[in-house]
């Protein structure tokens, strides 16, 4: 497994240690902290004519290999009204839920912010128990942008 992350890391021009310090970052919910390291890996990795939501959507889906074992990573799988690009659930006790949702577009600040009323409103948290981080990653090309909120669905009545 560490030699398939190692292949992924350098045919990507990914750092590992980027990509644990991103999902640290992530799984800590410092939200600053993951924003600066996966912008920097966003600009490093992805093309400026290639500025699809669905490049982005799959370049996070691969980072999340790093994820093995402590989360099953699924992408575009139903729940609730929907499906969202990229949900986390976490497999250990004791560890949040993540659910990630992108867009592409000019306006990052509006993006970002759409993406996550997307996941509140359609409850693709349906299912999942305890913490869920929901993550709106916005994008404009090589910049990008993220709106996050912490749920706790047991306290919240979201079940």
């Amino acid at each position: 497994m560490a030699e398939f992350q190692v292949l992924i890391s350098e045919i990507a021009g990914i750092d590992g240690l980027d990509l644990e310090q991103m999902f640290d970052a992530l799984l800590k919910k410092d939200m600053d902290r993951f924003l600066s390291i996966y912008q920097s890996i966003v600009i490093s990795c992805t093309s400026y004519m290639d500025a699809k939501e669905n490049a982005y959507h799959m370049l996070f889906l691969g980072m999340c290999i790093m994820l093995r074992g402590s989360y099953k990573v699924s992408s575009n799988i139903e729940a609730g009204y929907g499906r969202s690009d990229i949900t986390l659930e976490a497999l250990l006790p004791g560890k949040s839920n993540v659910i990630i949702e992108f867009k592409q577009g000019e306006n990052i600040a509006e993006l970002k912010e759409t993406a996550l009323e997307q996941i509140i409103k359609n409850k693709y948290y349906a299912g999942l128990r305890g913490e869920v981080l929901c993550v709106g990653v916005a994008h404009d090309k090589k910049r990008c942008g993220i709106a996050s909120k912490v749920m706790d669905l047991q306290s919240e009545g979201n079940i």
